[in-house]
């Protein structure tokens, strides 16, 4: 903006002095004072023309900023407009009676501003006098009146031009604002003084209710605008208000104006004021770092041109008077947020698209398109259905992706301020995405199959947009090297593929066309065509051998699909049962008999039916290793190197015989093997005499070796201790004593040395024993100086007495101290004392040190050196509280000590008890049982315990030294501390004991039965997974009423044999751990089946003719007293039913055949049936016989030079079959092929060697 500096004159008529002044047009929102625009004011001083009176003209220089920011405002143009006003001459009291507020409610001061606001490109005109004033804006002319408050007044305006008039809170005019009006459609233009509809403001009265509507202003002015607006005309006064003409007022110059101006709160003023706010509130919120913003609150609409004076809100609700700033400041945001354009669509592919957002038009505003964010909403269900978010961000080019082909999207946008303003959203635009190739089709499947055809059949593909044309098939041709040729090319969905191959695999994949092109191709499918029922497979092979299982496997053949093998139990007598059904080319038979012998036979299967049954093979499980041997015992008496030991064999041998016992020796240095045999006992010699031995054994069969059993000790007699080394001399020999030490033996017998003997041999040559006792050293008293002594010494055990060890010559010395007085000892406390004692006559030789010894144990009259040096006194710490101790000194010169003082005993006082040193517990559930060793007292009984148990308060126990805690959780951790009360004090706590309390005993599970026989019942119990390691006992109901234990184990199931058929029996269990045995369950009731007849061997035939036969069969044996009878079938072979007939049904062993056909195959069974007493029960059918095939004879002649009778023709080789002769000739094939390849290779060889 460029500099304006225009001159302004102040004109004085009569006493008031009209101020001009030029501003930059930006008004502050106080509407007394000025605060931009001013620079300078200088003031010049004109004469004036005589016919005139004396006027003071006063001249301000305004400085326009550069600096200060003006929104873009579309400004009429033209060229300037002269406003015109007339100066108007009245007298002091008619001034007076036009403003009868001036001397109420004016402000305290007396000069009043009124400032008149120019805008850019208009001409402001002011008459001073004969002299005319042109003021060019933008610019405000600044009026001063010193001889009243003005008031609203009518001025003139050109037309096409709106002037607004602004009052403070005392209704006193403080702006009037110029500027441009665009024409209202329907509205006339007038012009005049009197044309436009006048309104003037009552200072006595309420506010006018009645306005009339204005159109709002397009072109908002670009300064800001106070709160307190008045049109530029009044209308008419109530009757008692007198208005004033406008020629009347002698202070100022009066304007008027043409043509309606808008009211005072009209929509444009609240749009610029709102503006203001807005625009400081987001510079705030950029400097504070965005303070979260106040939740928007409902827009209330207010009446339209309602005046407000300063702070005086009468008769005004909150409605009429319009919404709060904030509501205004939020719904401008949101207008301004939701002006926003539709999104632009483009790069529309079949599965995506690009989205492009234009942001809002923010230009009059100071909103920074930078800090928005845009919602992105999608809909394919239509343009009203739901929309669901698609994208949340900053960018204004997204990219819609997995979109579905061919199909129409709804798309809508909003912006995003702060995450809390949200405009509203954009009309939906509508795109189609295009339509694409189909997707992959699922795999074909199989509708039917026959040994050289194929039908298959498949669902219709998705088409995205474009309808299929074809399908295309392809295949493999069998070859399974992934070349695949196409088959079948067509709108059909099912294809029938012929000239297959027999047993052979194809391989299928399926592709879908239309107009845009070709899908991917399905998963590859594979298919087999039928072929022929499987020859006899070879014999099941033994691949692992277990103890209680065996692992049998079998090779496949291509024509083989699944595997049947049966196993055949002699034991059960059921004859051969499946154990095994399906593909797989291994199975592992579980749960069989150790050392049991078993039967297999294997058949193949396919589509076309099941091969006949391989040869039968047997295979035998492994023994299980002998249990442990019983603890071997002594036998006879234990001598000093040799014992003799015994044992039985163990209780469960596993299944085999026991071959040999190992029998293991432990000196002390580890078990080594000295017996390997059959018998069942060995003697041990050679041994150490006093040594202990540890013996156990272990046995051993096919199944291997056995545990060890637990081990016998033993210990070997001792015998006397060897010869001890000659003492040795402790010390120098004093005069009338001398000190001997010796070592222990070499060998002591076996047995521990429990003492010693020493003896003296005097000069005279007698013998004296002079120590007896477990120590290795001995003071020898009595002594003459100067003579020669010997001594010896022997070892003792329990044994006796060892020989003496060889002599030792020592000779006396020089004379010792004599004898002290008795120590005096003084105690301090319960745990110390001063020991003194006098010193005694040296024998010539100073005293050198003194030995202090005590003793401290009334049952041990040994003492114990206690202190060694020259002091006469010794304090003695960590005596024992309430205890005799008795205390003894020995002086020592030169020649030697001398004799110890006589004992002086001494008590310590009494005090708190020790501290218990060991806790033993026993844990429960919920208790624990704790005892303990009582501790030494201190000379002061012990009345009381107290047991600490980790809780606030402790349990004061009785003075007993076991106590049993009670109500305590399962499976907690306790630590343990006790201490004794006596009736000094209490003693210091033990060491604390970590206790856990053991589990609740389990509950007992859930009992059923699963397997129902005649003989035995298989139950079962539990989940089958035994995680905390319980063991169940199942116990059995006797015939006297009582239980009695029928398996205890952590299994959970158990199979109860050698039961009696139709029987009920009752069980019970419980589980037990190592908290115990928890409770029993409820009683369970299960009863035995009746048992079927056994089966019967094949029947026996004889008298075979033409059209009869003879039939025998063993008699089964009478079953409880029920009736046998039995039934008989037969078959013929050449008939198409291939169906058994009964032709005999009864008690006999034997029936005759007749009315047979001559030279017929006929195959013939019998079965045993049970008729039960119990009608109930019905007839129960047992197994049916082998079966037997036979042939009657021929009409034609018998030879009678026969070899045979009729029996040999049923050994005659029967007709082979086409498929026999079949698998014959391919056998020969492949021999012949075999030979052929051998013989080539061989030629080949051949001539290789000869070439080189």
């Amino acid at each position: 903006m460029a500099e304006n500096k225009d001159a302004n004159q102040n004109c004085n008529h009569g006493n008031g002095v009209p101020c001009v002044t030029q501003e930059n047009g930006h008004l502050s929102c106080d509407e007394s004072v000025i605060k931009n625009g001013i620079s300078s004011e200088d003031t010049i001083t004109d004469a004036a023309p005589a016919a005139t009176p004396p006027q003071s003209v006063q001249s301000n220089r305004v400085n326009s900023p550069t600096n200060v920011s003006r929104p873009h405002v579309n400004h009429r143009t033209g060229s300037p407009t002269n406003y015109t006003g007339s100066t108007a001459h009245t007298t002091s009291a008619r001034e007076e009676a036009s403003s009868p507020m001036g001397s109420q409610n004016s402000p305290p001061n007396h000069q009043h501003v009124v400032h008149v606001h120019v805008n850019p490109g208009e001409t402001f005109s002011v008459r001073l006098g004969d002299q005319i004033q042109h003021i060019q804006g933008p610019a405000t002319v600044r009026m001063v009146s010193n001889n009243g408050p003005p008031l609203p007044m009518p001025m003139q305006v050109p037309p096409g031009h709106m002037v607004q008039q602004i009052v403070d809170e005392y209704g006193i005019l403080t702006h009037v604002i110029l500027s441009p009006q665009p024409p209202v459609p329907g509205s006339p233009m007038t012009g005049g003084p009197n044309s436009a509809t006048q309104y003037y403001h009552n200072p006595y009265g309420p506010h006018y209710t009645q306005h009339p509507q204005y159109p709002a202003h397009h072109h908002p002015h670009p300064h800001a605008v106070p709160p307190h607006m008045q049109s530029g005309g009044m209308p008419p006064p109530p009757p008692h208000v007198q208005t004033p003409p406008p020629h009347n007022c002698t202070n100022h110059t009066p304007v008027h104006s043409s043509g309606p101006s808008p009211p005072v709160n009209s929509t444009e003023d609240r749009t610029l004021r709102t503006r203001a706010r807005v625009r400081k509130k987001l510079e705030r919120r950029r400097t504070d770092g965005y303070p979260p913003r106040p939740p928007a609150r409902r827009r209330c609409p207010g009446v339209n041109g309602e005046v407000q004076h300063g702070n005086h809100v009468s008769n005004m609700s909150p409605t009429e008077n319009g919404p709060t700033e904030p509501d205004e400041d939020n719904s401008l945001i949101l207008q301004y947020l939701s002006n926003m354009p539709p999104p632009r669509v483009t790069d529309i592919e079949a599965r995506s698209a690009l989205i492009q957002i234009s942001p809002p038009d923010c230009d009059s505003s100071d909103l920074d398109a930078s800090e928005f964010k845009y919602e992105l909403l999608l809909s394919d269900k239509g343009r009203d259905a739901k929309y669901k978010p698609v994208y949340s961000g900053d960018a204004t080019e997204i990219t819609l992706k997995d979109l579905k082909p061919a199909t129409e999207y709804f798309l809508r946008v909003c912006t995003v301020l702060n995450d809390d303003l949200k405009g509203n959203q954009t009309d939906a635009v509508s795109f189609r995405t295009a339509a694409c190739e189909p997707d992959m089709p699922q795999p074909a499947t199989l509708l039917a199959k026959t040994k050289t055809s194929l039908q298959l059949k498949w669902k219709a593909a998705c088409e995205n947009g474009s309808k299929i044309s074809t399908y295309t098939l392809e295949c493999d041709q069998g070859n399974g090297d992934g070349n695949f040729v196409e088959v079948y090319n067509g709108l059909q969905r099912q294809y029938r593929m012929t000239k297959l191959q027999a047993a052979s695999r194809y391989t299928f994949r399926l592709a879908a066309i239309n107009s845009v092109g070709k899908s991917p191709f399905s998963e590859p499918v594979t298919f087999y065509s039928s072929g022929t029922v499987p020859s006899q497979p070879d014999p099941p092979m033994l691949s692992e051998q277990f103890v209680f299982a065996l692992t049998i496997s079998w090779i496949k053949r291509p024509n083989d699909d699944e595997f049947l093998l049966q196993m055949e139990d002699e034991a059960t007598g059921h004859g051969f049962m499946p154990v095994y059904n399906g593909p797989n080319l291994s199975y592992t038979i579980r749960n069989l008999r150790r050392n049991t012998e078993y039967k297999y036979r294997l058949s193949a299967k396919n589509d076309e039916g099941q091969s006949k049954w391989s040869d039968v093979v047997c295979y035998r499980t492994y023994p299980e290793r002998p249990s442990t041997p019983c603890k071997p015992q002594i036998k006879g008496k234990i001598y000093a190197h040799s014992f003799k030991v015994t044992w039985d064999p163990p209780a469960d041998n596993g299944g085999s015989e026991i071959t040999k016992f190992v029998v293991e020796l432990d000196d002390g240095h580890g078990y080594d093997t000295v017996y390997e045999g059959s018998e069942r006992e060995h003697l041990f010699d050679h041994l150490v005499p006093g040594h202990t031995y540890r013996v156990r054994v272990a046995c051993c069969s096919a199944g291997g070796r056995s545990e060890f059993s637990n081990c016998c000790e033993a210990t070997t007699l001792p015998v006397s201790p060897g010869q001890c080394q000659a003492p040795k001399l402790q010390g120098k020999p004093k005069a009338t004593s001398l000190h001997l030490r010796w070592s222990y033996p070499e060998y002591d017998g076996g047995a521990q040395v429990t003492s010693y003997a020493a003896q003296m041999i005097s000069p005279d040559n007698t013998m004296r024993e002079v120590y007896r006792g477990h120590d290795l050293d001995c003071i020898v008293a009595g002594l003459l100086p100067g003579r020669p002594y010997l001594f010896q010494v022997r070892a003792f055990n329990r044994a006796g007495g060892g020989p003496w060890s060889d002599p030792l010559e020592v000779v006396s010395g020089a004379g010792v101290p004599e004898t002290p007085r008795s120590p005096q000892a003084t105690c301090k406390s319960p745990h110390s004392a001063i020991i003194s004692w006098e010193e005694p006559f040296n024998n010539g030789a100073a005293i050198t040190e003194y030995r202090l010894e005590w003793q401290h144990k009334l049952d041990n009259n040994e003492f114990s050196q206690l202190y060694f040096g020259p002091c006469l006194t010794y304090d003695v710490k960590g005596l024992t509280p309430a205890t005799l101790y008795s205390f003894r000194v020995q002086a020592i010169n030169s020649a030697g000590p001398g004799p110890f003082s006589a004992p002086s005993p001494c008590v310590t006082p009494p005090s708190s008890p020790a501290p218990i040193i060991t806790i033993k517990s026993q844990a429960t559930a919920t208790s624990i049982w704790v005892s303990w060793r009582e501790p030494h007292n201190n000379g002061s009984e012990i009345i009381s315990y107290n047991l600490d148990l980790g809780e606030k308060q402790l349990i004061t126990i009785e003075p007993s030294c076991e106590y049993t805690i009670d109500n305590l959780i399962p499976e907690t951790v306790y630590k343990i501390r006790i201490q004794a009360v006596n009736g000094i004090g209490v003693g210091a706590f033990s060491a604390p004991v970590k206790v856990v309390t053991r589990a609740l005993p389990p509950s007992p599970p859930r009992l059923e039965c699963v397997g129902v026989a005649p003989s035995s019942l298989k139950l079962k119990w539990g989940e089958g997974r035994n995680t905390d390691l319980l063991t169940y006992t199942l116990e059995m109901e006797k015939e006297d009423g009582s239980f009695q234990a029928v398996y205890t184990g952590p299994a959970h199931t158990h199979k109860v044999n050698k039961l009696t058929e139709l029987t009920s029996y009752e069980f019970r269990i419980f589980a037990s751990n190592d908290a115990g045995g928890g409770p029993y369950s409820d009683t369970y009731t299960f009863k035995t089946t009746i048992a079927p007849p056994p089966a019967m061997r094949a029947p026996k035939l004889c008298e075979i003719t033409l059209t009869s036969c003879l039939v025998e069969w063993q008699s089964c044996r009478p079953m409880a007293g029920d009736v046998i009878v039995y039934l008989l079938q037969v078959q013929r072979l050449d008939s198409h039913d291939h169906e058994y007939k009964q032709l005999y049904r009864g008690p006999s062993v034997q029936f005759k055949l007749e009315t047979l056909q001559p030279k017929t195959d006929y195959h013939v069974r019998v079965c045993a049936i049970r008729q039960c007493e119990d009608q109930n029960m019905g007839d129960i059918v047992g197994a049916f016989s082998p079966g037997v095939t036979f042939t009657t004879l021929s009409p034609e002649p018998v030879r009678l030079n026969s070899s045979k009778s009729v029996e040999s023709k049923l050994l005659e080789p029967k007709q082979l079959t086409d498929q026999q002769w079949a698998a014959i000739i391919v056998v020969v094939f492949v021999i012949v092929a075999i030979l052929i390849a051998f013989l080539t290779q061989h030629v080949i060889d051949y001539l290789r060697r000869t070439d080189t």
